[in-house]
Protein backbone atom coordinates (compact mmCIF):
# COMPACT_ATOMS: atom_id res chain seq x y z
CA UNK A 1 0.00 0.00 0.00
CA UNK A 2 2.85 2.31 0.83
CA UNK A 3 4.38 1.69 -2.60
CA UNK A 4 1.05 2.37 -4.27
CA UNK A 5 0.71 5.62 -2.33
CA UNK A 6 4.19 6.72 -3.32
CA UNK A 7 3.48 5.80 -6.95
CA UNK A 8 0.25 7.80 -6.85
CA UNK A 9 2.01 10.82 -5.39
CA UNK A 10 4.75 10.57 -8.00
CA UNK A 11 2.16 10.41 -10.77
CA UNK A 12 0.35 13.48 -9.41
CA UNK A 13 3.63 15.40 -9.11
CA UNK A 14 4.64 14.50 -12.67
CA UNK A 15 1.24 15.58 -13.99
CA UNK A 16 1.47 18.86 -12.09
CA UNK A 17 4.92 19.53 -13.53
CA UNK A 18 3.69 18.76 -17.05
CA UNK A 19 0.80 21.19 -16.56
CA UNK A 20 3.05 24.08 -15.58
CA UNK A 21 2.93 26.97 -18.08
CA UNK A 22 6.01 27.37 -20.20
CA UNK A 23 7.41 30.72 -21.22
CA UNK A 24 6.97 31.30 -24.98
CA UNK A 25 9.88 32.57 -27.04
CA UNK A 26 7.60 35.24 -28.50
CA UNK A 27 4.00 36.47 -28.69
CA UNK A 28 2.29 37.33 -31.99
CA UNK A 29 -1.00 39.21 -32.24
CA UNK A 30 -2.32 39.37 -35.80
CA UNK A 31 -4.60 42.39 -35.67
CA UNK A 32 -5.65 44.92 -33.05
CA UNK A 33 -4.17 44.86 -29.56
CA UNK A 34 -5.88 46.80 -26.75
CA UNK A 35 -4.53 46.70 -23.21
CA UNK A 36 -6.28 48.67 -20.46
CA UNK A 37 -5.66 48.82 -16.73
CA UNK A 38 -8.12 50.84 -14.63
CA UNK A 39 -7.03 51.10 -10.99
CA UNK A 40 -9.02 52.94 -8.33
CA UNK A 41 -8.09 53.06 -4.63
CA UNK A 42 -6.03 49.90 -5.08
CA UNK A 43 -2.51 48.86 -4.13
CA UNK A 44 -0.63 46.98 -6.86
CA UNK A 45 2.63 45.67 -5.39
CA UNK A 46 5.39 43.35 -6.58
CA UNK A 47 8.41 42.54 -4.37
CA UNK A 48 11.38 40.20 -4.71
CA UNK A 49 13.91 39.17 -2.06
CA UNK A 50 17.20 37.25 -1.85
CA UNK A 51 19.15 38.07 -5.03
CA UNK A 52 16.20 38.03 -7.35
CA UNK A 53 14.47 40.26 -9.90
CA UNK A 54 11.21 42.19 -9.45
CA UNK A 55 9.47 42.56 -12.81
CA UNK A 56 6.03 44.17 -13.08
CA UNK A 57 4.04 45.12 -16.19
CA UNK A 58 0.78 47.08 -16.27
CA UNK A 59 -0.94 47.35 -19.69
CA UNK A 60 2.45 46.72 -21.29
CA UNK A 61 4.29 44.52 -23.76
CA UNK A 62 7.52 43.01 -22.47
CA UNK A 63 9.86 40.66 -24.34
CA UNK A 64 9.64 39.62 -27.98
CA UNK A 65 6.20 40.82 -29.11
CA UNK A 66 4.85 41.17 -32.67
CA UNK A 67 1.58 43.05 -33.19
CA UNK A 68 0.44 43.13 -36.80
CA UNK A 69 -1.80 46.17 -36.50
CA UNK A 70 -3.16 48.86 -34.19
CA UNK A 71 -1.85 48.90 -30.60
CA UNK A 72 -3.47 50.76 -27.69
CA UNK A 73 -2.10 50.70 -24.14
CA UNK A 74 -3.85 52.60 -21.38
CA UNK A 75 -3.33 52.75 -17.61
CA UNK A 76 -5.68 54.98 -15.58
CA UNK A 77 -5.27 55.25 -11.82
CA UNK A 78 -7.24 57.14 -9.18
CA UNK A 79 -5.90 56.80 -5.66
CA UNK A 80 -3.89 53.84 -4.44
CA UNK A 81 -0.36 52.96 -5.49
CA UNK A 82 1.68 50.86 -7.91
CA UNK A 83 4.91 49.56 -6.36
CA UNK A 84 7.71 47.34 -7.61
CA UNK A 85 10.66 46.61 -5.35
CA UNK A 86 13.75 44.41 -5.33
CA UNK A 87 15.44 44.43 -1.94
CA UNK A 88 18.87 42.86 -1.99
CA UNK A 89 22.33 43.26 -3.43
CA UNK A 90 22.61 42.69 -7.23
CA UNK A 91 18.83 42.91 -7.58
CA UNK A 92 16.98 44.26 -10.61
CA UNK A 93 13.64 46.10 -10.36
CA UNK A 94 11.88 46.69 -13.68
CA UNK A 95 8.40 48.22 -13.93
CA UNK A 96 6.50 49.07 -17.13
CA UNK A 97 3.21 50.96 -17.30
CA UNK A 98 1.48 51.27 -20.70
CA UNK A 99 4.87 50.69 -22.32
CA UNK A 100 6.75 48.50 -24.78
CA UNK A 101 9.93 46.98 -23.39
CA UNK A 102 12.20 44.55 -25.20
CA UNK A 103 11.91 43.59 -28.85
CA UNK A 104 8.45 44.87 -29.78
CA UNK A 105 7.11 45.41 -33.31
CA UNK A 106 3.86 47.18 -34.20
CA UNK A 107 3.43 47.03 -37.97
CA UNK A 108 0.92 46.78 -40.83
CA UNK A 109 1.04 49.96 -41.01
CA UNK A 110 1.34 50.84 -37.36
CA UNK A 111 -0.36 53.32 -35.03
CA UNK A 112 0.52 53.01 -31.36
CA UNK A 113 -1.23 54.87 -28.53
CA UNK A 114 0.29 54.80 -25.03
CA UNK A 115 -1.37 56.63 -22.13
CA UNK A 116 -0.58 56.75 -18.40
CA UNK A 117 -3.04 58.96 -16.52
CA UNK A 118 -2.37 59.23 -12.77
CA UNK A 119 -4.53 61.02 -10.19
CA UNK A 120 -3.74 60.94 -6.45
CA UNK A 121 -1.53 57.93 -7.08
CA UNK A 122 1.99 56.97 -6.02
CA UNK A 123 4.06 55.01 -8.54
CA UNK A 124 7.30 53.62 -7.17
CA UNK A 125 10.09 51.40 -8.50
CA UNK A 126 13.00 50.57 -6.22
CA UNK A 127 16.15 48.39 -6.24
CA UNK A 128 18.18 48.27 -3.02
CA UNK A 129 21.78 47.13 -2.50
CA UNK A 130 25.14 47.25 -4.24
CA UNK A 131 25.02 46.81 -8.04
CA UNK A 132 21.24 47.30 -7.91
CA UNK A 133 19.43 48.37 -11.08
CA UNK A 134 16.06 50.15 -11.21
CA UNK A 135 14.38 50.66 -14.59
CA UNK A 136 10.92 52.23 -14.94
CA UNK A 137 8.89 53.17 -18.03
CA UNK A 138 5.60 55.05 -18.31
CA UNK A 139 4.02 55.35 -21.78
CA UNK A 140 7.45 54.70 -23.27
CA UNK A 141 9.26 52.47 -25.74
CA UNK A 142 12.38 50.86 -24.31
CA UNK A 143 14.67 48.47 -26.17
CA UNK A 144 14.47 47.49 -29.83
CA UNK A 145 11.06 48.82 -30.86
CA UNK A 146 9.75 49.35 -34.41
CA UNK A 147 6.31 50.91 -34.95
CA UNK A 148 6.25 51.94 -38.64
CA UNK A 149 3.68 54.74 -38.48
CA UNK A 150 2.19 57.27 -35.98
CA UNK A 151 3.13 56.98 -32.31
CA UNK A 152 1.34 58.86 -29.53
CA UNK A 153 2.82 58.81 -26.01
CA UNK A 154 1.12 60.63 -23.14
CA UNK A 155 1.73 60.83 -19.39
CA UNK A 156 -0.53 62.94 -17.18
CA UNK A 157 0.08 63.21 -13.44
CA UNK A 158 -2.10 65.21 -11.02
CA UNK A 159 -1.48 65.24 -7.26
CA UNK A 160 0.66 62.16 -7.76
CA UNK A 161 4.26 61.02 -7.43
CA UNK A 162 6.43 58.94 -9.74
CA UNK A 163 9.69 57.76 -8.21
CA UNK A 164 12.52 55.48 -9.29
CA UNK A 165 15.41 54.61 -6.96
CA UNK A 166 18.56 52.49 -7.12
CA UNK A 167 20.35 52.54 -3.78
CA UNK A 168 23.89 51.16 -3.37
CA UNK A 169 27.37 51.34 -4.81
CA UNK A 170 27.48 50.95 -8.61
CA UNK A 171 23.71 51.46 -8.67
CA UNK A 172 21.84 52.42 -11.85
CA UNK A 173 18.47 54.18 -12.00
CA UNK A 174 16.78 54.82 -15.36
CA UNK A 175 13.30 56.32 -15.74
CA UNK A 176 11.38 57.19 -18.90
CA UNK A 177 8.11 59.12 -19.20
CA UNK A 178 6.49 59.34 -22.67
CA UNK A 179 9.92 58.70 -24.17
CA UNK A 180 11.76 56.47 -26.62
CA UNK A 181 14.83 54.82 -25.15
CA UNK A 182 17.19 52.52 -27.01
CA UNK A 183 16.94 51.35 -30.63
CA UNK A 184 13.52 52.78 -31.58
CA UNK A 185 12.23 53.20 -35.16
CA UNK A 186 8.87 54.89 -35.78
CA UNK A 187 8.86 55.78 -39.53
CA UNK A 188 6.19 58.44 -39.30
CA UNK A 189 4.59 60.99 -37.02
CA UNK A 190 5.58 60.86 -33.33
CA UNK A 191 3.86 62.78 -30.52
CA UNK A 192 5.29 62.80 -26.98
CA UNK A 193 3.71 64.72 -24.08
CA UNK A 194 4.04 64.76 -20.29
CA UNK A 195 1.73 66.98 -18.19
CA UNK A 196 2.48 67.42 -14.48
CA UNK A 197 0.18 69.26 -12.03
CA UNK A 198 1.07 69.29 -8.31
CA UNK A 199 3.13 66.22 -9.08
CA UNK A 200 6.55 64.92 -8.08
CA UNK A 201 8.80 62.97 -10.46
CA UNK A 202 12.11 61.71 -9.07
CA UNK A 203 14.86 59.43 -10.32
CA UNK A 204 17.76 58.67 -7.96
CA UNK A 205 20.90 56.56 -7.90
CA UNK A 206 22.49 56.65 -4.45
CA UNK A 207 25.95 55.33 -3.65
CA UNK A 208 29.51 55.41 -4.90
CA UNK A 209 29.88 55.19 -8.68
CA UNK A 210 26.10 55.27 -9.13
CA UNK A 211 24.36 56.56 -12.26
CA UNK A 212 20.90 58.11 -12.80
CA UNK A 213 19.31 58.78 -16.20
CA UNK A 214 15.82 60.25 -16.68
CA UNK A 215 13.90 61.08 -19.86
CA UNK A 216 10.65 63.05 -20.02
CA UNK A 217 9.01 63.39 -23.46
CA UNK A 218 12.42 62.61 -24.95
CA UNK A 219 14.33 60.39 -27.34
CA UNK A 220 17.46 58.71 -25.92
CA UNK A 221 19.55 56.43 -28.14
CA UNK A 222 21.47 54.97 -25.18
CA UNK A 223 24.62 56.91 -25.95
CA UNK A 224 25.86 56.85 -22.36
CA UNK A 225 28.13 53.91 -21.51
CA UNK A 226 26.02 52.82 -18.50
CA UNK A 227 22.64 53.15 -20.16
CA UNK A 228 20.77 49.83 -20.27
CA UNK A 229 19.55 48.50 -23.60
CA UNK A 230 22.68 49.59 -25.39
CA UNK A 231 22.41 46.32 -27.30
CA UNK A 232 18.77 47.08 -28.17
CA UNK A 233 17.38 44.04 -26.34
CA UNK A 234 16.27 45.63 -23.07
CA UNK A 235 18.07 43.19 -20.85
CA UNK A 236 19.74 43.96 -17.59
CA UNK A 237 22.92 45.94 -18.34
CA UNK A 238 26.38 44.48 -17.89
CA UNK A 239 29.35 46.80 -17.60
Amino acid sequence: MKSLALFALSTIAAAAMAAQPTSPASITISGTSKQMASISGTVVANTSHENNDALQNVASNSGKILIKGYSEQSATTVGGSIRNEAVNRDDFANQNISSNAGEVTVDTRGQSYQTSALTNTNVENKAMGGNADALQNLASNNGKVMISGYSNQYVGSTNSSVSNLANGSNALATQNLSSNFGDVTISGYSSQATYLTNATVTNQALGANSHAAQNIASNDACNEPRDPCADGRCQRPHW
